[in-house]
């Protein structure tokens, strides 16, 4: 396992996933991802492809995952809201940060999950579907799609590039989080790198038939060592290594309500019926001696329940 020392990709407000080409930087700024890598356009859910779900926080990026959560880098703190195609969805106050893996003992991973209302201020409603999270570790050479929000001097407009992995597993500590990352390399006259402000956004990679969100783009790298595959210092892309925290996340993004909170719906349902029934009978004023005096057997068995529980 390799540690590194890691330049932190977070923003201050400006362009994004950086493309160099014979030299020269520029960035792909318009969703034409389907021209340039094979199959893109086939293997997503019914939101569509990657680029529509990546967005901005804090000055940086984020991935809407589904059912109204953002996933981000913790690095990028505190997220109030979520902007997608301009339309701002404001954050609940519902998060987690507490992801970790025993490979990189009890620190927590760079990673920050925060839940979001689905209507945005001016009444947008997000209907996105769920993206598909990494189900194994990246392998190496296997094409990374990198989306984000970040440029030279910080934020900037989403843009996309692509590069290849070159080390599926390594530890990587920024700002006292310690992840298990996978990491591209900047060599040659082309290849895509994040920048600033590209914190928190989307590698994505496909998976047999399916496209999935396989990192959250974390940090610029650089070796204070010798590049095991080459035997040269180099710089290059880290990302957070989402098959190792994917069960952690599912089961807060895929998560049915709490029993409280069943119970609660239960108890106003059953509130509403005493109500009604509680109404005088057209043919008789006769007052209800008991609760449960009209109540039919199905809506006694709940509060039953209720009370039990």
């Amino acid at each position: 396992m390799v540690f590194v020392v890691v330049g932190i990709l977070e923003a201050t407000p400006s362009k994004a996933v950086q493309i160099v080409d014979g030299g020269t930087d520029s960035y792909n700024t318009t969703d034409t991802i389907s021209t340039s890598v094979f199959g893109w356009s086939s293997g997503w859910g019914a939101g569509g492809d990657g680029w529509n779900y990546v967005g901005e926080v804090n000055d940086a990026s984020g991935v809407y995952l589904g059912n109204d959560w953002v996933l981000t880098a913790a690095h990028v703190n505190n997220p109030t809201s979520f902007t997608l195609n301009g339309n701002v969805y404001n954050a609940t106050g519902v998060s987690y940060n507490d992801f970790t893996n025993a490979l990189t003992g009890s620190a927590n991973a760079d990673l920050h999950l925060f839940q979001i209302f689905n209507t945005s201020t001016t009444g947008t409603n997000l209907g996105l579907s769920s993206l598909a999270l990494a189900s194994s570790s990246p392998v190496t050479n296997r094409t990374v799609v990198m989306i984000g929000y970040g440029g030279p001097s910080g934020q900037g407009n989403e843009s996309w590039g692509t590069n290849t992995v070159a080390l599926s597993t390594q530890s990587i500590a920024v700002n006292g989080y310690q992840s298990l990352d996978f990491t591209t390399l900047n060599s040659g006259t082309s290849y895509a790198s994040v920048v600033n402000g590209d914190s928190g956004g989307g590698a994505f990679m496909k998976v047999g038939s399916t496209w999935q969100l396989a990192g959250i783009n974390e940090a610029i790298i650089t070796y204070s060592g010798t590049n095991p595959l080459t035997g040269t210092n180099y710089t290059g892309s880290a990302f957070i290594q989402l098959s190792t925290y994917a069960p952690q996340i599912s089961s807060i993004v895929n998560a049915v309500p709490e029993p409280s909170t069943c119970a609660l719906v239960v108890l106003s349902l059953v509130m509403v019926a005493l109500l009604l029934l509680g109404r005088p009978h057209p043919r008789s004023q006769a007052g209800i001696k008991g609760v449960n005096a009209r109540v039919p057997y199905h809506v006694k068995r709940l509060i039953g329940r209720i009370d039990e529980g």
